[in-house]
């Protein structure tokens, strides 16, 4: 009956002991399969930063007039209506669902009169100025509202005339024509025209709802003998560059609409102007010439306070003349046009030639980028009319924008940069990541040179010199350190200890560098009372001994912090820190945050520590203590060694923990991503980025997929530290073991 019994509690224990490994083996796979999922999830939510720009076909009409000439096409925000605007001033507005016109409009003109060119003066809406064979400069306005009827949209196009007026007062109207035009129109109504006429005579009118005339400017004395081939005027009216086909470029002001002069003047390229288009924002100027050059010029601040155009990115040239620069309205994207109908797609910011196609084997009569710059019309020469779908979600990301520096609109010299959201929708996103990764290992360094000496000097003293009741009392407060919320500590750090150091500075700084020297002092007498009386002392109480040093060592720099302050640092240490060192002393800087975000390193390295420590066999160090070592000697040259892998395992996973906090770095920070090591500024960490951006970026847009990128880095980051940990340790383990 025994055997039975004993038979059976055998299998069950079988049974049992299957179960667990089968349990624990699922559990084990469970989170290998949780660690490669959210790797691969990473990876999925950011690889389409790398997807390469593309184009697709979406219709082609022929339109019904071939002998008239399109000077102007655009596109509603939803891609379903399209209009074209003839030399005859014909407009039709085309429905590409079924290709069929819904609305023919006409600007009016004479019998023999016809359109030469056609400008385009805003980005966000179709205002254009049109001029004429006889003199004549029309603006108009084209708008394609969405109505909805039964959950149907339906787009109305309308078109009116905004305002016309004649450019000469001669009755020879044919010879009067208009030849370069462009059109700019302000918040607070003002008007601009720019352009030239028949004779090459270079005008500037100027209208003010408030003023009775228009204020009519002759700028041709300004350019002296040379002939204008180009001209532009930026979209808030506040520049007009004029293009010579001497390869000249001059720069009027008109931020004053009373005093109009020409500002600069400079040597732009060898070859005739041919192209000139300002991109959104109004900083950068694309330039094309009549031998394919295409360059990017930047308004820069020089050494001497003036604003001067550099030339800052050059693009892939064309073969022929760039006759056309379509610029998007969205973003820094831009189309260059060249005679022969090869097309570039650009963008500004990464200096980078996207797509090169060609759509005709006729020249490009008309182009436009769509509003939401996801589609492109053009029409030929041969008067067909095609649309494309443009599949070029994020082209402002790079390995160069990631990782590299670039020359941003607005500065003198090209920087790492985050910025990521602006104030306005013309704003140049800034997706540099070195910022991001220096915060991230700026707050490490200060943590760890603050947690790794007090937590493994207090792990060998638990483990080595303490008595086993003190041993007992210490390891357990400081693990109890390691389940205080990251949050608290933050918050603390935040709203407490940065104004507190910032009022004690002084007194912080001199009692960091005093506590040693009366701490050594304390060592020295304590090491004068002879050893009989020291003896006495219960072992682990000496402990008690510390607590008198360091209150002495406060009272002291606080009696001596204003004396010195006053003596070194006239009377203000964060004013002599500006104007001695440069550096600016943020109430929320790298010093709080070592101190904080050490804190919550410490509990991880001691403990990890500690055990290692203890657990360096008792033998190895009889053996030291009975061949004459002292204690301190024995840890120095044996223990230490033989614990020295889990110690820098202890130290590895401290430092993965620290790249990894997110709360502490963000309470008790700035959040402001600048390159600079000093302690006395702030930062921003990769997770604290995250935190703050991820709830205000659009699902699927750029910086959605840039702050998934950033936690696929911080997860390569602590795979490579753990797995890096996981090898030296090992190996130092297998070195310092017996054999």
């Amino acid at each position: 009956m025994k055997k039975a019994e004993k038979k059976i509690f055998r299998k069950k224990v079988d049974r049992a002991n299957k179960l667990a490994r089968y349990i624990i083996s699922i559990g084990g796979y469970g989170i290998i399969v949780s660690i490669v999922g959210i790797l691969l999830f990473l990876i999925y939510q950011s690889l389409p930063l790398g997807f390469q720009t593309s184009i697709e076909k979406l219709f082609s009409i022929d339109l019904p007039s071939r002998s008239a000439r399109i000077v102007l096409t655009g596109i509603d925000q939803y891609q379903e209506i399209v209009y074209t605007l003839n030399e005859n001033g014909i407009i039709s507005f085309y429905r590409l669902e079924d290709k069929q016109v819904v609305r023919r409009d006409s600007v009016p003109l004479a019998e023999t009169e016809k359109i030469l060119t056609a400008t385009k003066g805003n980005l966000n809406r179709e205002i254009f100025a049109l001029g004429t064979t006889q003199g004549q400069i029309i603006t108009a306005e084209i708008r394609m509202l969405p109505e909805y009827h039964q959950n149907e949209r339906i787009i109305k196009p309308s078109f009116r005339i905004v305002d016309s007026f004649v450019t000469h007062t001669d009755s020879s109207l044919e010879m009067h024509h208009v030849e370069n035009l462009s059109f700019a129109f302000t918040e607070d109504g003002l008007f601009y025209w720019a352009w030239t006429d028949h004779t090459g005579t270079l005008f500037l009118q100027i209208q003010d709802p408030e003023e009775d005339q228009p204020f009519l400017y002759d700028l041709t004395e300004n350019i002296g003998e040379q002939q204008v081939s180009q001209l532009i005027l930026d979209f808030e009216a506040r520049k007009l560059i004029i293009g010579s086909y001497e390869g000249e470029l001059f720069w009027f002001d008109l931020s004053d609409i009373e005093d109009v002069y020409l500002k600069d003047n400079w040597k732009a390229s060898q070859h005739p102007i041919t192209a000139l288009a300002f991109l959104i924002g109004d900083n950068a100027l694309v330039i094309g010439d009549a031998q394919g050059m295409l360059e990017s010029w930047f308004p820069v601040r020089n050494e001497e306070n003036e604003i001067k155009f550099l030339p800052v990115y050059q693009f892939s040239g064309h073969n022929t003349a760039v006759t056309k620069i379509v610029v998007s309205p969205r973003n820094r994207t831009f189309m260059s046009i060249e005679e022969s109908g090869m097309i570039h797609l650009n963008y500004n910011t990464t200096q980078k030639t996207q797509l090169t196609f060609r759509k005709s084997d006729y020249a490009i009569q008309a182009a436009a980028i769509s509003p939401k710059s996801n589609g492109i019309v053009l029409v030929d020469g041969g008067n067909r009319l095609g649309t494309y779908i443009l599949d070029d979600e994020h082209p402002e990301v790079t390995l160069k924008t990631l990782f590299g520096k670039v020359w941003y609109e607005g500065y003198n010299q090209p920087e790492f940069v985050w910025q990521s959201t602006g104030g306005s929708d013309d704003f140049e996103p800034k997706l540099s990541l070195i910022p991001l990764i220096f915060g991230t290992l700026k707050g490490t360094f200060y943590a760890m040179i603050f947690s790794i000496p007090l937590a493994i000097l207090a792990a060998i003293y638990v483990s080595q010199f303490s008595p086993k009741w003190l041993a007992r009392t210490i390891k357990p407060t400081v693990e109890i350190m390691a389940a205080l919320p990251s949050v608290v500590i933050g918050f603390l750090a935040g709203l407490y200890f940065s104004p507190l150091f910032e009022e004690h500075l002084v007194t912080l700084f001199l009692f960091v560098a005093f506590l040693p020297l009366i701490f050594a002092l304390g060592v020295f007498i304590w090491r004068l009372i002879p050893e009989k009386k020291r003896m006495i002392m219960p072992l682990g109480w000496e402990l008690l001994y510390v607590i008198p040093i360091i209150l002495v060592t406060y009272v002291i720099v606080h009696f001596i912090s204003l004396p010195v302050e006053s003596w070194l640092f006239n009377g203000n240490l964060k004013q002599w820190i500006f104007e001695s060192l440069g550096q600016t002393y943020d109430q929320r800087n790298s010093i709080v945050v070592g101190f904080a975000l050490g804190f919550a390193v410490i509990p991880i390295i001691f403990t990890i520590s500690e055990d290692a420590l203890s657990n360096v066999p008792e033998s190895l160090t009889s053996a030291s203590l009975a061949l004459g070592a002292s204690r301190w000697q024995t840890v120095r040259k044996v223990v230490l060694p033989a614990a020295s892998g889990g110690i820098f395992a202890a130290v590895m996973l401290g430092f993965g923990r620290a790249i990894g906090e997110t709360m502490i770095v963000l309470m008790a920070t700035g959040n402001t991503p600048i390159l600079d090591i000093s302690p006395f500024n702030g930062f921003r960490a990769m997770s604290a980025c995250i935190a703050v951006e991820i709830p205000e970026a659009p699902v699927g847009g750029t910086l959605y997929r840039v702050l998934f990128l950033i936690a696929f880095l911080l997860f390569v980051f602590t795979f490579i530290i753990n797995s890096l940990s996981a090898i030296i340790g090992d190996r130092l383990r297998k070195k310092y073991s017996r054999f």
